[in-house]
């Protein structure tokens, strides 16, 4: 168990680093609408990572 610690400790701060990037990206996308960035930002809020998975997938990379 003290092996797993520092991995239950470092994943949940990677996933909630990620997850401010990719909303920190959205906010600030030119590309949308103020109504887009509303509901992605409220998917972001909802879904958390999986929302911004989803976003890195098809918003981020296409740029």
């Amino acid at each position: 168990m003290d092996k797993l610690q520092p991995i239950l400790f470092v994943l949940p701060l990677l996933a909630l680093s990620f997850w401010v990037w990719m909303a920190w990206d959205c906010s600030n996308n030119d590309r949308f609408s103020s109504q887009e960035k509303t509901y992605w930002l409220m998917a972001f809020v909802f879904l958390n990572v999986f929302a911004a998975i989803y976003y890195y997938v098809y918003e981020y990379r296409k740029r």
